[in-house]
């Protein structure tokens, strides 16, 4: 069996897992032009955007071999992690892990985060902007120190437990913005309602012998 075959087939079996899994709508691969596409809206959504915005998610996704695009109800899953941070760069801090988060080799401070529905109680000082976000102001190194909202990129647990098995590596994440979503349905077919979310599951293809 050639490699181009083998590859293709650890993409089927992807979209069938994907499309199995509670709450999953639909899931559809999409071409790597797509990719670079909702790069390019994150990018100038960054750009417009009232507060700094970096969305390192999406800079990485674009860089795998394989993205898929994920429609989702209500029901699925909440992520493993926040979304979305408010950090300042500390690359040679000492901050307790639970602290910090570390994105491609550099660290970031966490001085605030989505609050998820299964997060316990913070014990320390908070500062709540709604329900959905919280800041921790006796984290901040300094008020000189510049600090800007992150998107990283999330795991995605479903396929990461299974990834030797599939033959892939890398599996990451991301929530796109409103414009992304958009092209991300419109590359994929998806249809607009409003109560659906979109995800992009990307990934690398393990060598193939």
């Amino acid at each position: 069996m050639s490699e181009a075959r083998d590859a293709r087939s650890v993409v089927e079996e992807t979209l069938k897992i994907l499309a199995e899994l509670p709450g999953i709508v639909a899931a559809k691969r999409v071409r790597r032009q797509t990719v670079e596409k909702v790069a390019e809206l994150e990018s100038r959504y960054e750009r417009g955007a009232l507060v700094p915005l970096k969305n390192l998610g999406v800079q990485i996704a674009v860089k795998r071999e394989v993205a898929i695009g994920v429609l989702k109800d209500r029901c699925f899953r909440e992520p493993p992690a926040p979304t979305v941070y408010l950090v300042e760069e500390a690359p040679e801090s000492d901050d307790p892990p639970r602290h910090s988060i570390t994105v491609e080799g550099t660290k970031y401070r966490i001085v605030g985060e989505e609050v998820l529905a299964s997060r316990s109680p913070y014990s320390e000082k908070i500062i709540s902007l709604g329900d959905s976000f919280v800041i921790f102001p006796e984290r901040r190194g300094s008020n000189k120190t510049p600090s800007y909202f992150l998107v990283p990129p999330l795991g995605f647990p479903e396929l990461e437990t299974i990834a030797d098995r599939l033959g892939i590596r890398g599996v990451l994440s991301i929530s796109p913005s409103a414009q992304a979503d958009s092209c991300l349905r419109d590359a994929c077919g998806f249809p607009p309602d409003p109560s659906l979310a979109t995800l992009l599951v990307a990934f690398d293809l393990k060598q193939l012998t």
